[in-house]
């Protein structure tokens, strides 16, 4: 048997790669293999094996199971270590996997970005991507959120690469805006509405059907997925924070951002979310929750679940030897500020607090409209 290093003598290379992303059947997310080192091996493999469409067949994925070499024993005897190598061993018939290729056209882009010593113009080819949201600062991978380290190398890369410079005649900045060169054409092809006032910067994405109202401002690194999204006058969405389709985001209300450490999580607003005015969002806000206007969160902040009389834990995230605690709002509930006492009874601390029942649940509906509390 050749070693796996043998093999990929034999395949194309992928320099020019950015990333892989790995689909099951049903088109959920299973796998993401950026193009940094350790993981190039990888991605040969799954863009040799994979056919015109980017189909992987059960006949392919023995094919390239032949490729991995002494790594296919290795993980048969080791479940977890080779994650994306096992995902072609549980292949069966009649089903396929599909890959999706993000490239550009630097070499070992990702590479050069994670030790910040790519050029002006490789950071802004990578930006480009950014704002094409071609690449992201976190993915659902599996139903849980993976953070993608290498945007936020990115981003910082750009900044080290770029001076300050005139902008708009009145702005004197690093980070251009992303509509300041367009055409009368790109605003129709895309499809977003920017009111005036507003100021979205370059490496932001924002998809099609979404709603920037008057001074909302939209951060570097921010994923906005559209369909439907609202981002109502003066409310903020801060660096490499993700919002999803069909959200309705409050007026004054602005979401945390993050650009250090690399590979700490960002905060998440997942698709069909409300949030009122004047609200202050971290964490993760689940699928379908409505955030009552002037609801803080923050890390280290408790949130209390009415249904189950006890605090919902936060996710952790670690990087390195530090533990980051984000706040977690579960999917089709309402949050509304709120205090709990002491122990002793002798003060009270803030809270956020999940008023009990589900939103899906059309009683539960009938009645936080008549208390007037839900977002419209």
């Amino acid at each position: 048997m050749k070693l796996f290093s043998e093999n990929l003598k034999s395949i194309p290379t992928t320099e020019k790669t950015v990333l892989l992303r790995l689909y099951n059947e049903r088109d959920e997310l299973v796998s993401i293999i950026p193009n940094i080192s350790g993981r190039q091996g990888s991605i040969q493999v799954f863009q040799h094996i994979a056919d015109a469409k980017g189909k992987i067949s059960l006949d392919a994925a023995k094919e390239g199971l032949k490729l991995f070499g002494e790594h296919v024993e290795d993980a048969r005897k080791n479940p977890g270590k080779h994650q994306k190598l096992e995902l072609l061993l549980g292949l069966k018939k009649r089903e396929s996997l599909r890959i999706e290729i993000v490239e550009s056209t630097c070499r070992d882009l990702l590479t050069n970005l994670s030790g910040q010593k790519a050029s002006a113009a490789e950071c802004e080819v990578f930006i480009e991507l950014l704002s094409q949201g071609k690449v992201r600062a976190a993915e659902k991978v599996n139903g849980i959120w993976e953070p993608q380290p290498y945007t936020i190398d990115g981003v910082l890369n750009y900044f080290g690469t770029h001076a300050n410079e005139r902008m708009e005649g009145k702005y004197w900045d690093k980070i251009p805006l992303k509509t300041a060169n367009y055409t009368e054409d790109d605003f129709v092809n895309g499809g977003v509405r920017y009111a005036p006032g507003c100021i979205v910067r370059t490496g932001a994405y924002i998809g099609p059907k979404t709603v920037i109202m008057n001074l909302a401002f939209i951060n570097i690194g921010a994923y906005i997925a559209g369909e439907g999204c609202m981002i109502d006058g003066g409310a903020r969405v801060a660096s490499c924070a993700q919002i999803g389709k069909n959200v309705k985001f409050g007026a004054g209300s602005g979401i945390e951002g993050v650009l250090e450490p690399a590979g700490r999580l960002a905060s998440i607003v997942e698709d069909h979310v409300k949030i009122g005015a004047m609200c202050e969002v971290t964490g993760i806000i689940g699928e379908g929750s409505v955030i009552a206007s002037g609801v803080i969160m923050a890390s280290g902040k408790k949130v209390y679940d009415e249904d189950t009389g006890d605090f919902v834990p936060p996710l952790k995230c670690e990087v390195g030897d530090k533990t980051f605690l984000l706040p977690v709002i579960p999917p089709y509930r309402l949050a509304v500020g709120g205090s709990l006492s002491s122990k002793k009874g002798n003060h009270n601390t803030d809270a956020v607090i999940l008023k009990a029942g589900d939103l899906r649940d059309s009683a539960t509906m009938r009645h936080f409209t008549k208390q007037g509390i839900l977002y419209g």
